[in-house]
């Protein structure tokens, strides 16, 4: 199993920050899009580096045209030297229409044709004529009479999936699957694996051409208290959403989500962490010292092609997460271990 991690912050610390990491022995890293564009944090990586790859988790699809993606992720696997992989989501009904001011529709068949779409584009600027022409999208002029790159190779390209609709659409047209950082091992191996392998034998592939990359939620510290009060928090957080509302009911807590909403929009955060129960806690997220950590990623074996670890960013200060970032680095880097 490969280890990943994420790359994050000011911009200019993303080079040194991608820099460690590919000395630490990570297998790949990830830059997600929150403040920050996830395309230009991800080129940000490229420079310091030559044998790390580098991938978008996530960078919103939707918002941009899926021509204007193909282009972005054929740049930058060119810089990176074929180290690129482009991991794109959908994000929630409220991201898309208050943030970015676009129409949130279908988003699995939607996300289907976007892909396709990227695919036609890279099979344009090597030369293939081709054109698309779907139900949400029609590029007839998929490339602008440049010259001709034969040798290019189409870019991985991941999804991000919490429910079953999307996890299939992974299977049928996607090279991977970002999971959330809130879907558990358990979650994984019963819900989400199997609702790939259906997409895959759907479209007439193999269950292992669309790799499933985990998102460990972990928090170490000697003070185990902290650590899980930290993953609580950042479970709680993420339990308010309802897009999330399977994996609690999985687990036999989806009750708990009126009172985890009721307890957000109140600003208490003390409530927040009582909701969530002990095993709750442990079936999803990682928190203790080092070595608890080092044993109990192993729930993933078997489940996940890559874990990519990372911390709760819900409450900790800044301090604190560059602690935890540490520890995350030298516990599963692989030349430290």
């Amino acid at each position: 199993m490969d280890y990943g991690i994420g790359v994050g912050g000011p911009l200019t610390m993303i080079g040194p920050m991608a820099q460690m990491v590919e000395g630490a022995g990570f297998e790949s890293c990830w830059a997600a899009e929150t403040t920050n564009t996830a395309f230009i944090a991800a080129a940000a990586a490229t420079a310091p580096t030559s044998t790390i790859t580098i991938g978008t988790a996530i960078a919103l699809a939707f918002p941009r045209s899926p021509t204007i993606t193909a282009m972005t992720a054929w740049d930058l696997d060119e810089l990176s030297g074929g180290r690129f992989i482009v991991g794109l989501g959908s994000q929630v009904k409220r991201v898309n229409e208050d943030r970015f001011s676009v129409v949130f529709e279908h988003p699995a068949p939607k996300l289907k044709e976007y892909a396709q779409v990227m695919r036609t584009v890279w099979a344009a600027n090597r030369g293939e004529d081709v054109t698309f022409e779907g139900r949400f999208y029609r590029v007839t002029m998929p490339s602008f009479h440049g010259t001709p790159q034969p040798d290019r190779r189409d870019i991985p390209i991941y999804l991000a999936a919490v429910g079953e609709v999307m996890a299939r659409t992974c299977g049928e047209v996607a090279d991977g699957l970002l999971a959330h950082p809130l879907a558990s091992p358990r979650y994984l191996a019963e819900v989400v694996r199997p609702a790939v392998d259906a997409g895959a034998e759907k479209a007439g592939r193999k269950p292992a051409d669309c790799n499933l990359t985990a998102s460990a939620m972990i928090s170490i510290s000697d003070d185990v208290d902290l650590a899980r009060r930290e993953v609580k928090l950042q479970i709680a957080f993420y339990a308010t959403t309802r897009t999330y509302a399977g994996i609690l009911k999985l687990h036999g807590r989806e009750q708990l989500i009126p009172d985890l909403r009721s307890a957000f929009e109140a600003k208490d955060k003390e409530r927040m962490i009582e909701l969530i129960d002990d095993e709750l806690c442990d079936a999803i997220a990682i928190a203790g010292t080092a070595q608890e950590a080092k044993e109990r990623i192993s729930a993933w074996d078997g489940i996940a092609d890559r874990v990519s670890v990372g911390g709760p960013w819900y409450g900790p200060k800044a301090g604190r997460m560059f602690e935890n970032y540490q520890a995350l680095v030298e516990t599963f880097g692989t030349n430290g271990s």
